[in-house]
């Protein structure tokens, strides 16, 4: 057989082949019905893989006790979390924010966790979250006023709103932030104390965990964080106002 004959007789088999070998594509009508009797996660465990993807990173394990340190001299309110010589980073406050906010770094300047505080009227609410923005729970600030002292009690919501503790806070010469569960089991204490505080310029948070599955150690990080630069705005508004009192006095003095 020649080569032109043997072209020929391939060009002529070879649509046939093909078709033979092509597979036939159901109808639009048959795949609907394949999808129908297509097998389907039960809604529980689709509900269950939707949580999984938002669940927060696991909490990061700090020992039982610990301490916090305000910086000195820095631009932004910042504190130090350490246990004996052990460093377990930084918590420092996002000054460029709308709402005071705070990021918790760890000594390798890795994300454990943030917290920004809606703006309300009066007292706080505070949303923590971990490095990837999933929600950790919820601090709630809320402010007494009386005639002589203001009063600050904080509840600890979990992500769904539920309570987990919350506190009777005493501040006398110290500052001691009592937290506990609804069945009054006591889950942490968090104390800045007179005498350790007595010679310092800056805050000292001594912080004790009775009950560390209680409550998200990145809460009670927060707290401290918060009560601190609180009350640095509350000093820095109290220092402006004796200012512009003096300057008054003084104007009014020299116009007599």
């Amino acid at each position: 057989m020649t080569t032109l004959s043997l072209s020929l007789v391939l060009a002529l088999a070879g649509p046939a082949a093909a078709q033979e070998r092509a597979p036939e594509l159901p109808s639009m009508s048959q795949f609907r019905a394949t999808l129908k009797d297509a097998p389907r996660p039960p809604l529980a465990v689709a509900a269950a893989q939707a949580q999984t993807a938002g669940t927060p990173a696991a909490a990061p394990v700090l020992p039982a006790n610990f301490t916090l340190y305000e910086k000195f001299f820095t631009i932004m309110d910042a504190l130090e979390l350490k246990s004996g010589n052990t460093s377990y980073g930084r918590i420092t406050q996002r000054f460029w924010a709308w709402s005071k906010a705070f990021y918790w770094d760890d000594p390798q300047g890795r994300r454990i966790a943030n917290a920004r505080a809606r703006i309300l009227a009066l007292g706080s609410t505070v949303d923590v979250t971990d490095a990837a923005g999933h929600k950790i729970g919820t601090i709630k600030e809320e402010i007494l006023k009386s005639l002589f002292k203001i009063w600050t009690t904080y509840k600890i919501l979990d992500p769904q709103g539920r309570q987990l503790a919350s506190s009777a806070k005493i501040e006398l010469f110290s500052t001691e932030i009592t937290l506990k569960r609804p069945d009054g089991r006591a889950v942490a204490l968090l104390r800045r104390g007179f005498k350790e505080n007595f010679l310092r310029l800056t805050d000292r948070w001594d912080v004790t965990v009775q009950d560390a599955s209680a409550v998200d150690p990145r809460m009670l990080v927060m707290i401290a964080a918060f009560k601190t630069s609180v009350d640095n705005d509350r000093a820095r508004e109290a220092a402006d106002d004796d200012d512009k009192r003096e300057s008054s006095s003084s104007s009014s003095s020299n116009n007599d």
